[in-house]
């Protein structure tokens, strides 16, 4: 958060300086007498770019939540496949359904997300999750009671499988280029437009400059932090498979 922060103030004194710059060259003051229609056209432009900065947030913080909700809901669905082991009281196969999810979670947690940040899937995470069919396939079945377990861990693997396709798809889902472009480009427009808009008190145009800029700053960082849920300040992180991992060994 502390960059976020930094880069924030850095990008407002920049911004600051070209607003002082722009007054000394262009001597801004001297479009006071314009400064009716600046104002009528802030007006319309600060409206249309209110509602783009509304729908490009919601849009990015849907997404950034739905991912986040895969994610811990692919971790569950692990834990609870290993519990439906422990009901065929096979010593042996409830030890491989243990190597193969503490597996798939070790390679998820090294490569999977920071892959997926690159925008790119992970073969060796796909591998690794196809182990566990082979070995739900490989169960011997000795009674109905195995056959009505088997029915019910075969179900969930399906499901499982389900919950991961579709949080690979979300995690891969990114702000189409033209309307990202086209966010940068307005609001670059809009703090343009303050720089060269005429005020009598210079102070009180750096000020204004200043906070817009700082304020950009951050909603430029929130957008890119959110648009790629796996980098940044925002990022997702592994630790619900940690937390799988860690309630497996410790609690069965």
């Amino acid at each position: 958060m502390g960059s976020v922060i930094i880069s924030s103030f850095g990008f407002a004194a920049i911004a600051v300086l070209a607003a002082l710059l722009g007054n000394s060259f262009l001597g801004t003051s001297r479009f006071l007498v314009d400064v009716n229609g600046l104002s009528a056209f802030m007006t319309v432009f600060g409206t249309l770019y209110g509602i783009m900065i509304t729908f490009v947030v919601l849009e990015v913080w849907k997404q950034y939540n739905l991912t986040a909700e895969l994610v811990e809901k692919e971790a569950q669905g692990l834990e609870r496949l290993y519990r439906l082991a422990l009901y065929f009281r096979d010593e042996r196969l409830v030890k491989k359904v243990k190597d193969t999810i503490f597996n798939y979670c070790s390679v998820v947690i090294s490569e999977n997300f920071q892959n997926l940040g690159q925008g790119e899937r992970s073969m060796p995470a796909s591998r690794a999750f196809r182990e566990m069919a082979a070995v739900i396939r490989d169960i011997k079945l000795n009674d109905q009671r195995d056959h009505t377990i088997f029915d019910h861990m075969a179900s969930h693997y399906g499901q499982l499988s389900l919950v991961r396709a579709e949080r690979l798809l979300q995690s891969l889902v990114r702000l189409p280029k033209l309307l990202r472009a086209f966010l940068y480009i307005a609001s670059v427009l809009a703090l343009v437009v303050f720089i060269v808009m005429p005020f009598e008190n210079i102070l009180y145009s750096l000020l204004t400059v200043g906070i817009l800029a700082f304020i950009l700053g951050m909603l430029f960082r929130l957008v890119e932090g959110l648009n790629n849920p796996f980098w940044g300040t925002w990022r997702i992180t592994p630790e619900p498979f940690e937390r799988t991992m860690r309630h497996i060994e410790e609690d069965f």
